[in-house]
């Protein structure tokens, strides 16, 4: 699994454009987005907040993306926390 956010992307698709080229770029084959939501990240109080959906894929699996997130040593030491509440 990958957990891929752009800062001030206008959509979902926005989003993950780029990292689907960069993946098929290096041969890999059957990408599919598992869907989609919002990831407030506040580096002053070392949070991650992870929310909402797609309306195009849908909502993601927030507990796998929680998990992702936790395994990067770049968020070591941040509060980590998801809802399904919001878009």
């Amino acid at each position: 699994y990958f957990v891929v956010s752009k800062k001030g992307a206008a959509y979902h698709q926005n989003a993950a454009e780029p990292f689907v080229c960069k993946l098929e770029a290096n041969g890999f084959q059957d990408i599919r987005i598992k869907g989609g939501g919002r990831i407030s990240l506040d580096e002053v109080s070392k949070s991650v907040s992870i929310f909402g959906y797609s309306y195009g894929f849908g909502r993601a699996d927030h507990a796998q993306s929680k998990s992702v997130i936790d395994a990067d040593d770049r968020y070591k030491g941040y509060n980590v926390t998801w809802s399904n509440d919001g878009y």
